[in-house]
């Protein structure tokens, strides 16, 4: 079913004349490192729905060609096609590449903590014990945590442990700098 939807969004492509099909191809090639193109950069030839099925199908397709989905285009409009992907191979071999590190392990990139009292009936409340909210948030993931006092040193005495054998390894491998000072 993906494949029919792809090929359906792709044939959108031929409802452009050939001079403006390479124009919005070549866009949607740069938007590939710089965000979405405009509906209004787009010719009144498609619906806002259309226009969107279309940016994501031919995103999809540069990132990872089937060439069996251009069947489905007429000639004139398939030599665009490759004419577009032939000149802007080094940004979508850019693109790809970027794409699949992201996929490898999560990096921190920010982190957010807050400290609150527990007031309620239960047995942790009576304690008065403090509790921290712990925001981390790992590119596209947001993990939110509560610790204890011991689990937040706990926590702390683990990433200094981290650090600690991170800046031995890069010693270790002659770099010069460490990540963590």
């Amino acid at each position: 079913m993906e494949v029919t939807r792809n090929a359906t969004s792709l044939s959108l492509l031929s409802k452009l004349p050939v001079e403006r099909a390479e124009k919005y191809l070549d866009t949607i090639a740069s938007s590939l490192c710089a965000g979405q193109p405009s509906f209004q950069q787009c010719p009144p030839v498609w619906s806002l729905m259309e226009f969107w099925q279309s940016n994501n199908a031919w995103g999809d397709f540069l990132l990872d060609p089937d060439k069996r989905l251009l069947d489905i285009l007429p000639a004139t409009h398939q030599a665009v096609v490759h004419k577009v992907t032939e000149s802007r191979r080094e940004d979508i071999t850019r693109q790809r590449l970027h794409k699949t590190d992201a996929i490898g392990a999560r990096v921190l990139t920010d982190l957010d903590w807050s400290v609150k009292l527990v007031l309620g009936s239960d047995t942790v409340a009576s304690l008065g014990l403090p509790l921290a909210n712990l925001n981390l948030s790992l590119g596209d993931h947001t993990v939110c945590m509560e610790l204890s006092i011991a689990e937040v040193e706990l926590l702390m005495a683990s990433l200094e442990a981290a650090r600690k054998g991170t800046g031995q390894a890069f010693l270790q491998n002659g770099a010069t700098t460490l990540l963590f000072q």
